[in-house]
C-alpha cells in the first residue's frame, strides 16, 4: 500500500532543485523583469531564440547586472548559444526567490514550462506581476469614452506611460521597458497614464 503513495511522487524533482529560491542576500522588495523571444507566437510550434531578465529593486531597474541568453540554433549560427536547458537554469538562478514580472507574461512562462517542468517537477513558483493587468486596472478606475476599446498593446502601454521608444527589438530592450511600465504603474496607481 505504502508503495502504491508514493508512485505520484517518484519522478520529483530533487530538493537540490530548489536551492535557486534560497538565494544569501537581501532580496526582498525586489522583482525581475522576463521576456522571451520565439520563433512564433504559437505555442504549439514556438521555440525559444532567446531571454533576457533585468531586476527591479526599489524604483530601480539594475541594468549593469541583466541577464541576455541565446539559445542554440540556426538563428545564432553553429556552436553558438546555449541550450534551453541551460539557460532555463541560469535564468531561475538569476531569479531567486523574486517574483516576475513581465508583458504577456503567461506566453513567456508557458515557453519555459516543458525546461522548468523538466528541472523542478512544477511550474516556476514565484509569485508573477502582468503589466498589462497593472495598465487594465487604472484605465478602468479612469473615466473613458464609451466608444473607445481598451487597447493593452505593447507599444499603446509605452506611449500611454510616456515612455522612450525601443531602439531595438532584443528581449533585453523588452524587459527594460517592461520594467520601466511596471514602475509607472506601482508608483502612482491613482495618477493617470
Amino acid at each position: 500500500m505504502l508503495a502504491a503513495l508514493a508512485r505520484p511522487f517518484r519522478h520529483a524533482a530533487p530538493p537540490e532543485a530548489f536551492d535557486f529560491m534560497q538565494e544569501a542576500g537581501g532580496t526582498a522588495g525586489e522583482l525581475v523583469c522576463l521576456d522571451c523571444a520565439a520563433t512564433s507566437l504559437d505555442l504549439r510550434s514556438a521555440r525559444l531564440l532567446s531571454l533576457a531578465a533585468v531586476r527591479i529593486r526599489g524604483n530601480r531597474v539594475l541594468t549593469s547586472s541583466a541577464l541576455q541568453l541565446d539559445i542554440a540554433g540556426p538563428e545564432h549560427g553553429d556552436g553558438q548559444g546555449l541550450s534551453a536547458l541551460e539557460a532555463v537554469q541560469k535564468l531561475l538562478r538569476f531569479i531567486g526567490p523574486r517574483p516576475v514580472v513581465g508583458y504577456w507574461l503567461d506566453f513567456d512562462l508557458e515557453l519555459l514550462e516543458p525546461q522548468i517542468e523538466r528541472l523542478l517537477g512544477c511550474p516556476l513558483p514565484n509569485a508573477t506581476v502582468e503589466v498589462s493587468a497593472l495598465y487594465h486596472a487604472r484605465i478602468r478606475r479612469q473615466p473613458r469614452a464609451p466608444h473607445r476599446p481598451l487597447d493593452l498593446r505593447f507599444e499603446t502601454l509605452r506611449r500611454d506611460l510616456e515612455l522612450p521608444a525601443l531602439e531595438s527589438g532584443s528581449p533585453l530592450a523588452h524587459a527594460v521597458l517592461t520594467a520601466l511600465m511596471y514602475l509607472k504603474l506601482s508608483a502612482a496607481p491613482d495618477s493617470q497614464p
